[in-house]
């Protein structure tokens, strides 16, 4: 045998027992809920498929909504 076999053969070897010794050891604390965060109460985003409940209130008459519009115009304007 080469010296560059024997060399990436030894690296080869190192490697496995090295990535062998990481596996298992450790994750027992995180089997079940040991070690996770409580759940979130509130989330930031409904779940997929969950309807809002209709908003209160009523919609705007189209009066409302120009007057609206032209005091956001004018303010933007100051």
């Amino acid at each position: 045998m080469s010296a560059s076999r024997i060399a990436s053969a030894i690296v080869l070897a190192v490697a496995g027992a090295a990535l062998a010794g990481c596996g298992g050891q450790g994750l027992e604390q995180f089997r079940g809920t040991k070690g996770l965060a409580p759940a979130p109460e509130n989330l930031a985003y409904p779940s997929v498929g969950v309807t809002p409940p209709p908003r209160p209130g009523r919609l705007r008459s189209p009066e409302e909504q120009k007057r609206l519009e032209a005091d956001l115009l004018a303010r933007r304007v100051r």
